[in-house]
């Protein structure tokens, strides 16, 4: 039975299912993102290469990918834990149960959620992560794990130019 190049490449590279084979925009913004790693980190950091902060990441993605972002930097430190939440459904960002890669997914720190970062797989993720002190790609490991409370899809086919 011949083996079909794209299953073989995703049982190989992608630690994906081997038939899903990502959209466009989230493969757009997985590489903007990870062409980030390394950036220093710095609280509301708007520019690659120079400072992002997590969401300052995400932000460059999805506009790498041609989506329009309401950008906002009235937040401290540690955000409201609310407000990233209602952001990014605010912008079109829906929850879903299962993410995959280019799916965004939000954290909580001292009982709030306060990070976000861009699922490269179901078991990679990007972040800018102040500990580390700039971007990074790393596990989503059990402390990472313990700390997940939601996954938004705002990659997808045909969502390029839309508001998220």
């Amino acid at each position: 039975m011949p083996i079909c190049l794209i299953d073989l490449y995703c049982r190989i590279f992608c630690s994906l299912s081997p038939r899903f084979i990502m959209p466009q925009t989230a493969q757009t913004m997985i590489a903007a993102a990870r062409a980030c790693v390394g950036t220093p980190f710095h609280h509301q950091g708007r520019c690659a290469g120079v400072g992002l902060d997590c969401i300052g990441l995400v932000i460059h993605a999805a506009r790498a990918a041609g989506m329009v972002v309401q950008d906002r930097t009235d937040y401290g430190l540690r955000p409201d834990g609310q407000s990233l939440a209602r952001a990014l459904e605010t912008h079109g960002a829906r929850r879903i149960d299962v993410f995959d890669a280019g799916d965004i997914l939000l954290f909580r720190y001292d009982r709030q959620p306060q990070h976000v970062a861009l699922a490269t797989s179901t078991e990679t993720m990007i972040h800018s992560f102040a500990p580390a002190r700039c971007v990074v790609e790393t596990l989503i490991s059990d402390y990472w794990k313990r700390r997940l409370v939601g996954a938004w899809r705002v990659a997808g086919e045909g969502t390029e130019g839309r508001s998220i």
